[in-house]
């Protein structure tokens, strides 16, 4: 069984690892701005991205990126931006947990 030792360093890894958040528009991913990178009470690695595309539009991919530019995740969404004043906050939650297969 993983001691808390190796749940700190998992969390910790995931945390330090992501890089960069991207915001897809068309064809054409943009970048977004990674606004926090923590770890709950709970122990969920949690990592908030702010997308200000600064114009209307719908987004229909987020992503994060590792420090070596490669992606980690990929999540569709549908989301319109109505006004170019109007910025969205996208967050990630990783949950480092143990399980037993017999």
């Amino acid at each position: 069984m993983l001691q808390t030792a190796a749940f700190t360093d998992l969390r910790n890894y995931i945390k330090t690892r992501i890089g960069s958040a991207q915001y897809l528009v068309g064809s054409t991913w943009n970048n977004a701005t990674i606004v926090d990178q923590s770890i709950t009470a709970d122990g969920i690695v949690r990592i908030k991205c702010q997308i200000a595309p600064g114009a209307a539009c719908t987004i229909a991919k987020v992503r994060l990126l590792n420090t070596a530019s490669e992606v980690w995740l990929e999540k569709t969404v549908n989301v319109v931006i109505e006004s170019a004043s109007t910025n969205l906050l996208q967050w990630f939650d990783f949950n480092v947990t143990e399980s037993e297969v017999s």
